[in-house]
């Protein structure tokens, strides 16, 4: 569905279109505000992701950074070429040289995304001449085979679903579930769900997706998404494969889209059966589908909220702190935020990401006041001084 870009009293404050006569790639760059001075945000590589996309994904990392009080602001990164195509190396050079500007003045930190990996990010910042701020460290470090990173995002979305089931007196434990993405995030969710008890159902990639209502092999699919990637619902056998678009109306407990924008609107959000949803990928939902959610019963957690383990997982890295200590963080801060934000919507009796926004918004707003009425007194005070007024 084509999305404008978002425009409004926040941002976004850079929107850059991006093309390389050399190997013609094309591609976004939308800073949403630099009233931190700083912004970050992965970089998209699709074919077909596009500027407005682009704009509302650096809008949720604004409210993802504001939600989580880190003196941040939203950006975002799109590509606009195949992942798997034989030139992606050639596209990823071709973008960081375009954005190298922003990488020197310490403007834009990029991160990893759909389509890109810490690789990417590492080119970048190498084609930028800036290796020094190349990924490193605990983000970086593979744990059965996977990135923690991915570990770290995934925890969150489970622990915030977990938080979420708390709240209207459910469980976790035996609870089905039903997880669009089987990739950095998807992998992770599905692993923690069964850690915590949960039945891993449905998954979906690219290709399709596959259902079992006993429950899927979430460490034989993990090990033949590492064989076949994508294609790994089209290998696993012990499943009726079903259209992608099917697992967002699949009769579980609790879903988690982790894939593009807006896969859940007006046209399905009232036949999605779910009792819980837990987004892995951001802005999965339409105001629309929020709200004809809300009317059914179905409790859905604000995307910036559930899938900040990201965000958390590199400030922990910054302070080289342990493994462990970033899964206390990811847990601690995410279960924290989910019951504040969920009890609030709760009390106000609406969606909780109507709350969330709420008070994102208000702390940038704040943040954006505070600055121009400082630079007000700044030029008030150098005209008394060369005017002696």
């Amino acid at each position: 569905m084509p999305v404008d870009v978002l425009k409004d009293d926040i941002g976004p404050e850079y929107v850059v279109e991006l093309y390389d006569p050399a190997t013609g790639t094309r591609g976004f760059l939308v800073i949403d505000t630099m009233v931190y001075g700083v912004a970050a945000g992965g970089v998209r590589m699709l074919p077909d992701v596009t500027v407005g996309e682009v704009s509302h994904l650096a809008r949720a990392m604004t409210y993802k950074f504001a939600t989580y009080d880190m003196p941040i602001g939203g950006a975002k990164g799109g590509i606009v070429a195949d992942p798997s195509s034989p030139d992606r190396d050639r596209h990823v050079g071709a973008f960081a040289r375009l954005v190298a500007p922003f990488l020197k003045q310490l403007v834009y930190i990029p991160g990893a995304d759909m389509g890109t990996s810490d690789r990417d990010v590492a080119v970048m910042y190498e084609v930028a001449g800036m290796e020094q701020f190349k990924p490193s460290g605990l983000t970086l470090k593979v744990k059965d085979g996977m990135p923690l990173e991915d570990h770290l995002t995934g925890y969150g979305v489970v622990v915030a679903a977990k938080t979420a089931a708390e709240l209207v007196n459910m469980s976790i434990e035996g609870a089905s579930v039903a997880v669009e993405g089987f990739g950095k995030v998807g992998g992770g969710v599905a692993r923690y769900m069964e850690k915590l008890g949960a039945r891993v159902v449905a998954i979906s990639t690219i290709h399709g997706a596959i259902y079992n209502p006993k429950g899927l092999d979430v460490e034989g699919l993990l090990e033949a998404r590492r064989k076949h990637g994508d294609r790994v619902v089209l290998e696993y056998k012990d499943a009726e494969r079903i259209a992608k678009e099917k697992i967002f109306t699949l009769p579980v407990d609790v879903l988690v889209p982790g894939a593009r924008p807006h896969v859940i609107d007006k046209n399905n959000a009232g036949d999605v059966k779910a009792k819980i949803i837990s987004p892995g990928a951001n802005i999965p939902t339409t105001l629309e589908a929020e709200e004809i959610l809300f009317r059914k019963g179905v409790l859905s957690i604000p995307d910036f909220v559930a899938n900040a383990g990201g965000i958390i997982a590199a400030t922990m890295d910054r302070m080289s702190a342990t493994e462990e200590k970033a899964f206390e963080a990811v847990e601690s801060n995410i279960s924290s935020v989910t019951r504040k934000i969920i009890s609030q919507a709760m009390e106000e009796k609406t969606y909780p990401l109507a709350v969330a926004v709420r008070m994102a918004k208000e702390k940038v707003k704040r943040e954006i006041e505070k600055k121009e009425r400082m630079a007000a007194e700044e030029i008030e005070r150098k005209v008394k001084e060369k005017f002696g007024v």
